[in-house]
């Protein structure tokens, strides 16, 4: 519902932790096409976390990665795959999983 308010509202910056989060796939494919909306207005600034790097991919223009707090890795998202991002992250899990 925030997504759809912020649509008809005069919101400058939307942060979206999640979005997608325990929705069905029709309620996400509404979600997405809202943001794709906002996108296309080109006046508001959507910020999304999420973890579903397919998601992320079809709808925003950068990815960031950001690991113990520093941005890791930012480029545009028709620069990086889906596979990359999973590789980096698994990357970093295991490097973490070493260190214990």
């Amino acid at each position: 519902m925030a997504v759809a308010r912020a649509v008809y509202s005069d919101a400058r910056v939307l942060l979206l932790d999640e979005p997608l989060a325990a929705m069905g796939a029709k309620e996400g494919a509404l979600i997405l096409d809202l943001i794709r909306d906002l996108k296309a207005r080109g006046d508001v600034s959507v910020i999304i976390i999420a973890h579903n790097y397919a998601q992320v991919l079809d709808v925003c223009d950068r990815v960031n990665l950001l690991q113990h707090g520093t941005i890791t890795f930012d480029r545009r998202t028709a620069e990086v795959s889906v596979e990359e991002l999973t590789e980096l992250v698994v990357a970093e899990y295991r490097s973490r999983r070493n260190r214990r």
